[in-house]
């Protein structure tokens, strides 16, 4: 993550940077990606990067948060508007996050898609940020429209959800389009979460 000098920058140095940052990675995956073409774009020395960054991975890592945070801010909002509904929040942000990610420099997030092992790292990095996530989530959850049983294992539930979710954005984001057999897999799977699949003992 950026160090305190790098947060103190002003507002267009640090958008300087991330445009470059961003640029690099879009066209070159990440280990092609070179820092010298970043800081020339930028117009800073090598220096004054590794001041901002410990190296090229966490920069990397840095702006894939920019990611996480477009998809919080999706979930807060679907959430709220669907009135605390958990699965049809879910169900709501998939073309929402899809939409959002593909205005928001669409080849970085395909060029990512091509590193496993990144891909690895980032999904326990967001694996971290799912418990943050709903910790954010929880007061805005309505906990009356779900049984005892996922009352008690929310977290399980959540972190679930999270990974139909970041999978599905996965292949339509690799289609480049809201794919209507990928969404309704999708819908499906939540169906099943949601309603389970055992019928009831009497």
């Amino acid at each position: 993550m950026p160090s305190d000098t790098f947060l103190r920058l002003n507002d267009e140095k640090k958008k300087k940077l991330i445009d470059a940052s961003f640029k690099e990675f879009s066209l070159n995956n990440f280990n092609d990606a070179s820092i010298n073409r970043i800081i020339k774009e930028a117009g800073i020395s090598r220096g004054s990067f590794y001041m901002y960054f410990e190296d090229k991975k966490d920069l990397y890592f840095y702006l894939l948060e920019q990611y996480g945070e477009i998809l919080s801010n999706n979930m807060k909002k679907d959430l709220i508007k669907n009135k605390g509904d958990l699965f049809k929040m879910f169900q709501d942000n998939i073309e929402e996050s899809y939409n959002s990610f593909k205005n928001n420099n669409i080849n970085f997030f395909k060029k990512s898609l091509e590193n496993v092992t990144i891909m690895e790292e980032s999904k326990r990095t967001f694996g971290f940020r799912d418990k943050r996530l709903l910790k954010e989530l929880i007061p805005n959850i309505n906990l009356e429209l779900l049984n005892d049983n996922a009352r008690r294992h929310i977290e399980v539930i959540f972190a679930i959800n999270m990974h139909l979710l970041m999978v599905t954005l996965f292949k339509l984001l690799k289609k480049d389009s809201l794919d209507k057999k990928i969404l309704k897999d999708y819908y499906e799977q939540l169906d099943i979460l949601k309603y389970g699949c055992s019928i009831e003992k009497k």
